[in-house]
């Protein structure tokens, strides 16, 4: 998960960037990229992640 501390603009432009940037970082390893700004709604998804998500 992404926090961002402030409003995101287009948030769909960093979810598609993101894990193919991550990605190519760590040799090609899929992950999944979650945003959680101030502006974005709050899912059940980001309780999820926040307890069971991997720190990089």
């Amino acid at each position: 998960m992404l926090e961002l501390p402030e409003p995101v603009d287009n948030p769909v432009l960093i979810a598609t960037k993101m894990p193919a940037q991550v990605s190519r970082v760590m040799s090609g390893r899929k992950v999944d990229v979650l945003l959680n700004a101030p502006n974005l709604m709050h899912l059940p998804i980001h309780d999820i992640a926040i307890k069971e998500g991997i720190m990089l």
